[in-house]
């Protein structure tokens, strides 16, 4: 019927707060992802690895890859928080 259509206000505060549940848990994933590849970086001096020490090339091109995935990382967890700024805030108990 036409009631259908209405969404229970208890059903819309649990669908709310399994999302956010989820975006909370995601971002935690993240920022732990971000904060090893931060410890890898070293601010742009990571320890070079293996053929890296003879092959100052394939260094670079690893700190620039950091670099980038770092950059894309940030970018990821900026959009993960907004999905949640999104969200009603938490009921209080």
């Amino acid at each position: 019927g036409p009631s259908s259509a209405r969404v229970d206000p208890a059903d819309q505060r649990a669908r709310d707060s399994d999302a956010r549940r989820i975006l909370e848990s995601e971002l935690k994933r993240e920022e732990d992802r971000l904060a090893e590849m931060k410890a890898e970086y070293k601010d742009g001096v990571p320890d070079r690895q293996g053929a890296e020490t003879r092959n100052y090339q394939k260094y670079l091109d690893r700190v620039s890859e950091l670099r980038a995935a770092i950059t894309r990382k940030e970018g990821d967890i900026a959009a993960l928080k907004r999905e949640l700024a999104k969200l009603p805030p938490a009921p209080t108990q």
